[in-house]
């Protein structure tokens, strides 16, 4: 089969277009020196229609590098990473017509179909393909209802899916989200029992929406017991997109390529959450907790935070649609203003401590006890490295791994926190700073000594006093259930 084509392009200049190294060489026929390649995991379609061909192009253009190198200039307001901008483009050709019709069709067709193949290997499948995208409007900009018809949808139906195959479902409030993606996971496993193929579920928006949908999904196979898969796909319309960004997603156009390349579908891992409450007075409280058994349960995707962190999300969500990702650094820098401290008890089990010289984390895993006498100032425990891009919390974190991370200051004071959370925005180099604590752990329990507000996957949450987090990590496949995500 051919792996190169003599073409025609849009100027009518002779063109050879060769599949090199999973790279698309594009060279002018009399000048070798004007080469220009793609990469073919850019390349989301392929159009062929007689003797003339359009690719579909998705590139990145004015790309950053993801640390941030440290200057005089840069606070808090000012340190965050600009946003790569992603351009669509087709180009377009034709057969050579120095050739015989019949023998450039035939040519130009075997280098289509080689090209689609290694472009995306499950093309053929795409037109059977359900697609259900669970949509947030309000999300980050309030931009994802158009950015799902401008970009992802045009993206997918130019990719082979049939258009009559895409469902969109809006969100709602207050959560009843949840409620109706439960809703339709009751029908995927009803049908994917009876021997349907499993549809495409796309949660679009931030990650407030991919907790509801996850959450929703495993209630519904909570509920009904049944064998199925659930084939999900995130892509990022939010603010922070921590979940898209540990996946090294961190555009729509980027996300909407991983569904139609379908390389890698993974199953990952979630932070499972219970409520109760403890009045032991001793270190043995956490085998004394009493659990709300009347809360749904709530399986955590990003993070969970309580302190300054969750100060500062409780205090900026109603600036999101005014200010972005800067409102986080506003409210920051007024909090520093007037620093408080949280009294409260830790355990980790099965865990580990960062080591600040070797770079790796010190075993075998055990169980810690941080004790209240150190009040906590920062508490963040994450599956996601980064909760926004740039900041990059807990720099080894993943949603691939079976463990969790936890970053704590205790009776910092604002320059010790401020220095952390600019060094954070360095590539996560706040881990070798000095009082910066740094743990992975498959299982954490936290009891607060005062009321407060914990922050869950970026909704606000009371905790009453002597109230007991217990947190556990776990894996969304399991004997019964395939949950995969789009990696």
């Amino acid at each position: 089969m051919s792996t190169s084509i003599v073409v025609k392009n849009s100027d009518q200049t002779t063109t050879r277009l060769a599949i090199e190294d999973d790279k698309l060489v594009i060279q002018a026929v009399n000048d070798k020196s004007d080469t220009k390649t793609i990469d073919l995991e850019f390349i989301y379609g392929i159009d062929h229609h007689g003797d003339k061909v359009d690719i579909h192009t998705a590139v990145i253009q004015d790309p950053v590098t993801e640390k941030i190198e440290a200057n005089a200039n840069q606070t808090l307001t000012n340190i965050r990473p600009k946003d790569a901008k992603w351009i669509l483009r087709t180009l377009h050709y034709q057969t050579d017509t120095a050739a015989t019709a019949t023998e450039a069709s035939s040519s130009l067709s075997e280098f289509v179909t080689q090209l689609k193949a290694q472009v995306a290997p499950h093309h053929l499948t795409f037109p059977e393909t359900e697609v259900i995208v669970v949509l947030n409007p309000s999300s980050g900009a309030r931009q994802a209802e158009s950015q799902w018809n401008t970009i992802v949808k045009p993206m997918l139906i130019t990719a082979g899916f049939a258009e009559s195959k895409l469902t969109k479902i809006t969100t709602e409030s207050d959560g009843k989200t949840r409620a109706l993606v439960e809703a339709l996971g009751q029908r995927i496993l009803a049908s994917t029992e009876a021997g349907k193929s499993a549809p495409i579920i796309i949660s679009m928006g931030g990650d407030g929406t991919l907790h509801e949908v996850v959450n929703g999904l495993s209630d519904a196979a909570a509920t009904t017991g049944a064998k199925g898969h659930f084939r999900l796909a995130v892509i990022p319309a939010g603010s922070g997109n921590a979940f898209a960004l540990g996946l090294n997603i961190d555009s729509i156009e980027q996300a909407t390529l991983k569904i139609i390349k379908g390389l890698e579908e993974k199953p990952f891992y979630y932070m499972d959450v219970k409520f109760g409450h403890s009045e032991k007075h001793d270190r043995q409280w956490h085998d004394h907790v009493e659990y709300d058994e009347t809360k749904k349960p709530v399986r955590l995707l990003v993070v969970l935070s309580w302190g300054f962190h969750a100060q500062i999300v409780s205090k900026s969500r109603y600036l999101r649609y005014f200010m972005g990702n800067k409102r986080f650094s506003l409210v920051a820098m007024f909090l520093l203003t007037f620093l408080q401290q949280y009294e409260g008890e830790v355990v980790l089990k099965k865990a580990t401590t960062y080591n600040k010289d070797d770079g790796g984390f010190d075993g075998p895993p055990h169980t810690m006890f941080l004790e209240k006498d150190d009040k906590f100032t920062y508490f963040v425990i994450s599956k996601q490295h980064s909760l926004e891009k740039g900041f990059k919390i807990a720099p080894f974190a993943s949603c691939l791994s079976d463990d969790m991370d936890v970053v704590i200051l205790r009776e910092a004071d604002k320059d010790k926190l401020t220095e952390a959370s600019m060094a954070a925005f360095q590539g996560g180099e706040h881990v070798k700073i000095p009082g910066v604590e740094y743990f992975k752990a498959k299982e954490l329990l936290l009891r607060v000594e005062d009321k407060a507000e914990i922050c869950l996957d970026g909704e606000i949450h009371n905790v009453p006093a002597k109230g007991v987090v217990h947190m556990k990590v776990e894996k969304s496949s399991t004997d019964k259930l395939a949950f995969t995500i789009f990696a």
